[in-house]
């Protein structure tokens, strides 16, 4: 008689163990629909999502970006942000569930699409986007856009020039890396450079050209390069020596001085 009764109390243990803890146990679904939710014990360590809506993926960080990194005025860029999840995956966020601000006055926002106002100076502006708790700062440039007249004005300039500005004398201009210059007209490529002398400019690409001279013939230079310049005649590098007599140049390979003709 001893073992039944012993039976009947070790079910009975088990099923008191197995209420407590389905009691511990949170459900959370979707009434009137194929069941979803999120599941947790009750010290909240363990966390089941499941369903046609579960995500096992956890965001961790977001990053955002400009379409563009430079607005000129009145130019807009679309932005984009981008969630990083805990297992090493991203999801691109559409534009509706993300917030976009900025405190400059130099950029506004509508939807996901940013625009530079007009603006007389170049300057760096913050951007901040924000999504499920998260939040990215990125940064664009704004900077002037060209008048109707310094396009006129420029026409005939290689592109890695077009950014010269007028000086006071009629014809000249002035680099922010090229120095002064004098163009006698929009429709010739004929510059007269302040420590170069008369040269020819052709286009390279954007930020670099071509200049041709009696002396040199054929040199190479460009933003961030100049004042050095690669002489195509010869396959060397040469330096205009800014502080010495107009028109003097170190050789690399002959490590001396050159003096090109008045």
């Amino acid at each position: 008689m001893l073992v039944p009764v012993i039976r009947h109390c070790f079910h009975s243990l088990l099923f008191l163990i197995a209420g407590v803890a389905y009691a511990q146990i949170e459900h959370q679904g979707v009434l009137g629909a194929a069941f979803s939710g999120v599941s947790r014990d009750s010290t909240g360590s363990i966390v089941n999502q499941v369903g046609p809506i579960s995500d096992f993926a956890l965001p961790t960080s977001l990053s955002a970006i400009a379409g563009k990194n430079t607005l000129l005025s009145g130019e807009s860029s679309p932005l984009q942000a981008t969630l990083l999840m805990d297992d090493g995956t991203i999801t691109h966020l559409s534009p509706s569930v993300v917030q976009w601000s900025s405190a400059s006055e130099l950029v506004s926002i509508k939807g996901n699409l940013a625009t530079a106002k007009i603006i007389s100076n170049r300057s760096r502006v913050a951007l901040q986007a924000t999504s499920q708790g998260l939040t990215a700062l990125f940064f664009i440039r704004v900077k002037p856009g060209e008048t109707p007249s310094t396009a006129l004005d420029n026409s005939q300039l290689p592109l890695a020039l077009v950014d010269s500005v007028r000086l006071s004398q009629p014809g000249w201009k002035e680099s922010n890396w090229f120095g002064s210059f004098y163009q006698p007209n929009n429709n010739v490529s004929w510059l007269l450079h302040r420590d170069h002398g008369w040269i020819y400019s052709v286009d390279a690409d954007a930020g670099s050209l071509w200049l041709w001279s009696p002396d040199h013939k054929w040199l190479w230079t460009g933003s961030g390069i100049y004042p050095h310049l690669y002489r195509h005649k010869d396959a060397t590098w040469i330096y205009l020596m800014v502080q010495m007599p107009a028109k003097t140049y170190y050789n690399f390979s002959t490590k001396s001085f050159e003096r090109s003709s008045p």
